[in-house]
């Protein structure tokens, strides 16, 4: 993995993913900090403001800079207007993703997971994993739409690179 390049750009049929930007932060903050959004997010201070939004971009830029993780916002082509973000944590594929609340139901999380798996499983990692909340039905359908098959816990998903199986406690 050490060698394999981030990618700089993702491109899905309506979205453009690529790295957050001081400049994106008027734009994704407001819709992070909706606390319809903000409450399905482990990571993620309520309320969310400006000021965590550039620590977040600050962050970011490190985590990629040091191979941490790989984090998107994603966009939309035609104007560029944030709709939500993706990111994988590069030790252990760990898959977290948000969208504004205008912006779900309509597709865009699936074709940011589907923009990203291929790309994380490029980079070397073996398996990529997601944890929802148990009432989090609309993300674990979306799990399960791009592949993603349910652990031994309700809330754990994985989807591994080259074949499909379920983890026991013992294999994971």
């Amino acid at each position: 993995m050490p060698g394999a390049p981030l990618p700089d750009r993702l491109d899905t049929a309506r979205l453009t993913l690529r790295p957050f930007h001081m400049e994106d932060v008027e734009r994704f903050a407001p819709l992070i900090g909706e606390w319809e959004v903000a409450r399905w997010l482990a990571r993620v201070p309520h309320p969310y403001g400006p000021e965590d939004g550039r620590a977040w971009v600050a962050l970011a830029a490190r985590n990629r800079a040091e191979r941490v993780s790989l984090d998107l916002l994603a966009a939309l082509k035609d104007d560029g207007q944030p709709v939500g973000g993706i990111g994988v944590i590069l030790a252990d594929g760990e898959v977290g993703y948000w969208l504004g609340r205008p912006h779900q139901g309509i597709g865009y999380g699936t074709e940011m997971l589907r923009a990203v798996v291929p790309a994380a499983f490029a980079l070397g990692l073996p398996r990529l994993w997601a944890r929802i909340a148990p009432d989090n039905h609309r993300s674990r359908r979306l799990l399960e739409a791009v592949g993603f098959l349910p652990l031994e816990a309700a809330d754990h998903y994985e989807l591994t690179a080259g074949r499909w199986r379920f983890l026991t406690p013992e294999t994971a």
